[in-house]
């Protein structure tokens, strides 16, 4: 009898996954069949709709106004390309949110900005850089990621980069300039933490260049990403601030408490003398305070990486350690952190087994290639194969992604390799005489 219901449920379990298989299986690939779906359109859009263009920013040599002013400019370009997609869109014609690159070169020496955007919207971003520095030049000039071979690495070319992760939960922010500029401290007296970046890019010999690209799609807090992005902050800050729970009890756990525990009496409840928020400590207030002024300010979804590359006679690889003292300044213990992600770092590490060595040195090539690839496409590194989230991408405020790129103050960086422009050229008045 036994040995008969046995046999009947080892038949009814096949059948189940003889006819049911593909139902797990569909919601297991269900997020990268999504992914890769929404690629695809996104290619096709891209080669027949996408007309990108890059505006190199030439400031002027006499600069007096540096972070705060590339702050307001950051404002002005959020609001700029406003166009959140439906799911015809997304998923038919594949047309995305519209983002900004921002990125920073270094070509022999010589340092360049540049902020590439679709054609259509020149306009938006010349009235945003005019308006914080109205003696700069915009001028649209071929892409410099398209003026090196395209097979890199190679007998002639490497490369050595990464992408960057956040190290806590996005609603804390990174360290911003506010840390480096003090209250009534004179222009001289002030610290800029890109100084020390431009002075190594200035430094590098023909044949070397360094790259920082910074991919930023502007999150609207009308629309449930943004929502969404606040209330998470705002439940961090009550939980740093040690805020009791708002959430009210369902019935059946009040009849639960009154039949296990019986009714609470008040004078049960422990008595505070003081509110939770008054008992914080500077740091913890510090902190929360930081949670809230982030919050409160648009952000970007942003992407951050950098490259550095070059011939190989030329190229000095201790260089890379440019890139990492400059992003080191966005570190902070008790906050956030911009940090190497380990898994675009295009070094893999040796073993002692040849054969183990020659398939590290294979993954190295394959990374090199792919690190390239996405850089000169201004593409998203995520693969849903091999990381299953988004992993690096990083939310930044205005002012945390005006601390990163901004262009800086003459006083406080006289770097001589950067582009300036000794007068900005202009239209003639329209009401001269002929």
């Amino acid at each position: 009898m036994i040995t008969a219901e046995i046999g009947q449920f080892i038949e009814f379990a096949w059948k189940l996954v003889l006819y049911w298989w593909w139902l797990p299986a569909f919601f297991y690939f269900q997020k990268k069949f999504d992914y890769y779906w929404t690629w695809w359109r996104l290619e096709i859009w891209y080669n027949t709709m996408w007309k990108p263009l890059l505006l190199e920013i030439k400031i002027p040599k006499i600069l007096p106004k540096s972070i705060k002013a590339t702050g307001a400019m950051m404002v002005a370009l959020h609001g700029a390309i406003f166009n959140d997609p439906d799911w015809w869109e997304k998923y038919i014609t594949g047309e995305p949110q519209t983002s900004f690159k921002f990125e920073i070169a270094s070509i022999d020496g010589k340092i360049h900005f540049y902020i590439r955007c679709f054609v259509d919207y020149r306009e938006a971003v010349e009235a945003a850089v005019y308006s914080s520095f109205p003696e700069a030049e915009i001028e649209a000039v071929p892409d410099y990621s398209r003026q090196i071979p395209l097979d890199i690495p190679n007998s002639e070319w490497d490369l050595f980069g990464w992408d960057y992760y956040m190290t806590n939960e996005p609603q804390f922010p990174i360290p911003t300039y506010e840390r480096y500029v003090e209250q009534g401290v004179e222009e001289e007296e002030k610290i800029d933490p890109i100084t020390s970046l431009m002075e190594g890019m200035a430094k590098l010999k023909p044949g070397e260049q360094m790259w920082i690209q910074i991919s930023a799609k502007p999150i609207y807090f009308s629309l449930p990403d943004g929502a969404k992005f606040v209330k998470e902050g705002e439940r961090i800050r009550d939980r740093l601030s040690k805020r009791p729970d708002k959430k009210l009890p369902s019935l059946w756990d009040e009849m639960a408490e009154l039949i296990f525990h019986g009714p609470k009496l008040e004078e049960d409840a422990p008595q505070e003398l003081f509110p939770a928020e008054m008992r914080l400590t500077v740091g913890e207030r510090e902190v929360v305070e930081a949670v809230e002024k982030k919050i409160a300010k648009p952000f970007f979804a942003c992407y951050v990486r950098n490259m550095y590359l070059g011939r190989r006679e030329s190229m000095f690889m201790p260089n890379f350690r440019l890139l990492y003292n400059y992003f080191n300044h966005f570190t902070s213990p008790e906050l956030n952190s911009l940090w190497v992600w380990t898994k675009s770092l295009t070094r893999v590490k040796k073993s002692p087994f040849p054969f183990i060595n020659k398939l590290a040195d294979r993954r190295a090539y394959i990374k090199k290639r792919h690190l390239l690839r996405v850089y000169r496409d201004r593409l998203n590194y995520y693969n849903p194969w091999n990381h299953g989230d988004k992993g690096h991408e990083v939310k930044l405020n205005v002012e945390e992604l005006a601390t990163i790129y901004h262009f800086p103050s003459h006083i406080v960086s006289p770097t001589p390799g950067i582009q300036r422009t000794e007068s900005k050229e202009s239209v003639a008045p329209g009401n001269l005489p002929v």
